[in-house]
């Protein structure tokens, strides 16, 4: 690990620099750096596109972090995840730890993150998993002991799924038997002709509660997800049967062939006929 010298970063600090390897960075998840920060009222970043990346835990003191043209806080117990490949800026007074990573989808990642929690600063019922994947790292930079990049990047993705994690005042396990069971049904009558309001009668909840549980607890609509049910269904029956594709369509829950193929065709990336006509 490396002892900074930037302005307003004192002593105890340390980071570490990672190279990755090109083929981590055309198919990985992969790490550029990493650090545990003590700063005071002097520190302040304010940068363009960096190419990556980075997740905070706010240990105690609190950041001012920019991005996107809004300004929010950071507390302890918090986590702060930036797309440093637009423009952002962050200050404060602070004890964090800090990792850029980046890779694949990393910024469709932070799109998502942004829309679950209502911004790149927020409470988590992961925080303290992040905490501990964060220190994982930083360790294992520390000593030398960073696993191979394959590994790595495992671990990375963890840590980008732990952030996606619901709100924490979302957070009630007793809620998620209703949408156990709601999955169970419409798994049991994706062929009928299921509307929301079915969907949510069926669990005794309005169509906006039962919407927002089931997107919370499955990362998708209900809708969604009677799609992606007739879909898988509609696919058993392209390769074991012989039934014509109006009939298969009709037997997953579309009313039409027209329906039915464009659904697929979108969803796939082929028709039915063709599907029918790869080997698996």
């Amino acid at each position: 690990m490396l002892v900074p010298k930037e302005p307003g970063v004192c002593p105890g600090s340390d980071f570490c620099f990672y190279t990755p390897s090109e083929n981590a960075r055309r198919m990985l998840y992969y790490l550029v750096s990493c650090g545990h920060y003590y700063t005071n009222h002097e520190y302040r970043i304010c940068r363009g596109d960096i190419g990556s990346c980075v997740i905070f835990y706010i240990c105690s003191g609190q950041l001012t972090v920019r991005c996107r043209d809004v300004s929010m806080t950071a507390r302890p117990g918090q986590v702060v995840f930036l797309n440093c490949h637009l423009p952002h800026e962050y200050y404060g007074s602070a004890e964090f730890i800090w990792l850029h990573l980046d890779g694949v989808n990393t910024q469709q990642i932070w799109e998502g993150v942004c829309r679950e929690h209502g911004g790149f600063v927020f409470d988590t019922p992961c925080a303290d998993e992040i905490r501990r994947r964060i220190y994982e790292v930083i360790y294992a930079c520390r000593n030398e002991q960073l696993p191979h990049e394959m590994l790595l990047s495992e671990k990375l993705y963890a840590l980008l799924i732990a952030c996606l994690m619901g709100r924490a005042e979302e957070a009630d396990p007793a809620s998620d038997d209703p949408i156990q069971a709601s999955m169970q049904f419409i798994r049991k009558h994706y062929h009928l002709d299921l509307t929301l309001e079915d969907m949510a009668r069926q669990a005794s909840m309005s169509k906006y509660h039962f919407s927002r549980l089931f997107k919370k607890h499955c990362g998708y609509s209900p809708h969604e997800f009677l799609t992606l049910t007739r879909l898988n269904r509609a696919k058993h029956l392209l390769k074991t049967t012989d039934l014509p594709i109006k009939q298969i369509a009709q037997e997953v829950g579309y009313q039409s062939v027209a329906s039915f193929t464009n659904t697929f065709a979108g969803r796939v990336g082929v028709t039915p006929s063709r599907f029918r006509q790869y080997p698996v």
